[in-house]
């Protein structure tokens, strides 16, 4: 008996259906991305409210290891090594040097105008500054006019009185507004100076605020305005607008931090609270990491009966994600998200190579390569039509990102994607779930996870047609990179992910 085929009325419907399911999962992935970039503004101006409620610092640096440090080393002729819970500087010849002190956004010492350090030195030594309104532009240094003693280190410098001078040596006023900060050392030779924390204090505490000081607009020449009047209090309660997207409660933050270095950042609506610390994270992440790894571990020694086979791409993307929509990547991946990675990752290699044969392959002819580089025109529309300052990719990039490409399409197409045409959903749905999957681990990147689930659309398309993996890596390196390159600044923020996506 042969099948009744669909007529070309339902085959319209269809595709129709399936263009709607995808513009509501773009206009859905920008929501969750605004959503999640608003709760992570939410604790942040909780984290502060209760520093401005105790009374402690709101730019503190606590010194445990070289990277604490910006270049994790002095710039000078000086050592820095970890030590016994804080860093040791020690002069290699009696010259002066400085080490940085990472800022996010700007300091403000025209209200916080204490820099406490505390420490300990091995020999009396002189201390300074060097500071940077903007980076790139012309700074100021100044020396304590006394030298410090050995001994416990407890010193606190007020900067509105240092004799403040530029390269030129003409005087500089007192700094208002940071960007950079170093700290100037002179020590005798082979002597060294412990540090663990340094910290910028006020001399009377703040005022708790209790109402919002500003509704900020949306429109950035409007926004920069406001935060001008000398009216606001040294942190003020800045609600952002309404419906805002990530990117655009981002870009008005850092319109803040430039003026308002102190301000409370809220989402609209929302007012800060001070909530108990979460002293059980890192157990609570070594749990969950754990439990992961014993699932997959599970599934590997008894996999799943072919109608539940949704559940070895589930459980590859199920680590990873958390990771990701949990703002869990930072600068530095931790012991625990390197477990979960590496642990999807065996655990995918494993179930490829349980289901061997695996009904594709790595190259294709020269339809597999054409295909998928269709995507590489459109990306070029839109570097021209949306790009910020074209910059070259570092060589170190340009040869290792193939290889994270590779590895990506790998996990997406071979291992979820076939997984999904093996169970029950229609073809389409499965492609549309495996591009929702790419989307999210771009999480809270908005326009990014839009770009990649249409990018992936096409790719997990073509890799259905010809099976050909190495072709759909090799456009997404070439797409992906071009895009880094020209659009990022422009129509995309960045293409960073995760936490990293704040920085």
């Amino acid at each position: 008996m042969r099948l009744r085929q669909p007529s070309n009325v339902q085959r319209w419907l269809a595709g129709a259906g399936f263009v709607l399911l995808v513009a509501l999962l773009l206009a859905g992935l920008r929501v969750l991305a605004a959503r999640i970039v608003a709760g992570h503004l939410q604790n942040a101006a909780d984290r502060q409210l209760a520093l401005v409620e105790g009374g402690q610092p709101l730019w503190q640096w606590r010194l445990r290891q070289p990277h604490d440090l910006v270049a994790g080393r002095a710039f000078g002729a000086a050592m820095v090594r970890r030590d016994d819970g804080g860093l040791r500087v020690t002069s290699l010849d009696g010259t002066s040097f400085e080490i940085g002190l990472p800022v996010r956004g700007m300091l403000d010492p025209g209200h916080w105008p204490l820099l406490a350090l505390h420490g300990e030195a091995d020999a009396s030594f002189r201390l300074g500054l060097a500071w940077q309104p903007r980076l790139g532009q012309p700074g100021c240094f100044g020396w304590q006019d006394t030298p410090v003693a050995a001994g416990p280190l407890h010193v606190v410098v007020d900067l509105r009185r240092l004799h403040w001078q530029a390269a030129d040596g003409n005087p500089c006023p007192p700094p208002q507004r940071i960007e950079m900060l170093r700290l100037k050392l002179l020590l005798p030779a082979r002597a060294s100076l412990g540090l663990d924390e340094v910290a910028l204090r006020r001399d009377a505490p703040l005022p708790t605020p209790v109402h919002p000081s500003l509704q900020l607009s949306p429109d950035p020449a409007t926004a920069k305005r406001q935060l001008a009047d000398p009216a606001l209090p040294a942190a003020p309660w800045i609600a952002l607008p309404a419906r805002a997207s990530a990117e655009t409660q981002l870009a008005l933050r850092q319109l803040v931090w430039r003026q308002r270095p102190g301000a409370l950042i809220l989402p609209h609506g929302k007012a800060p609270t001070v909530k108990g610390t979460l002293d059980g994270h890192d157990q609570m992440a070594w749990v969950g990491t754990i439990g992961y790894l014993l699932v997959l571990a599970g599934l590997a020694l008894w996999p799943p009966p072919p109608q539940r086979r949704w559940l070895e791409p589930a459980a590859c993307l199920a680590g990873p994600l958390w990771l990701v929509i949990g703002l869990q990547l930072g600068l530095r991946l931790s012991v625990p998200g390197l477990l979960v990675f590496a642990g999807a990752l065996l655990f995918a290699a494993q179930a490829e190579w349980r289901q061997r044969p695996g009904g594709w392959r790595w190259l294709g002819d020269w339809r597999a390569w054409s295909m998928p580089f269709a995507l590489l025109p459109l990306a070029l529309l839109l570097v021209a039509n949306g790009g910020g300052h074209f910059r070259a990719p570092a060589t170190g990039h340009l040869l290792t990102y193939p290889l994270w490409a590779i590895l990506q399409q790998w996990l997406m197409l071979a291992v979820v994607l076939r997984r999904l045409e093996g169970t029950r959903l229609q073809p389409a749905l499965a492609v549309l779930l495996t591009a929702l999957a790419f989307a999210l681990m771009h999480t809270p990147n908005g326009t990014l996870m839009q770009l990649c689930l249409l990018a992936e659309l096409w790719w997990a398309w073509c890799f259905r047609r010809s099976r050909a993996l190495l072709p759909v890596a090799a456009a997404h390196a070439a797409c992906a990179l071009l895009v880094e390159a020209g659009l990022a600044g422009g129509l995309l923020r960045s293409l960073e992910v995760s936490a990293r996506f704040f920085l």
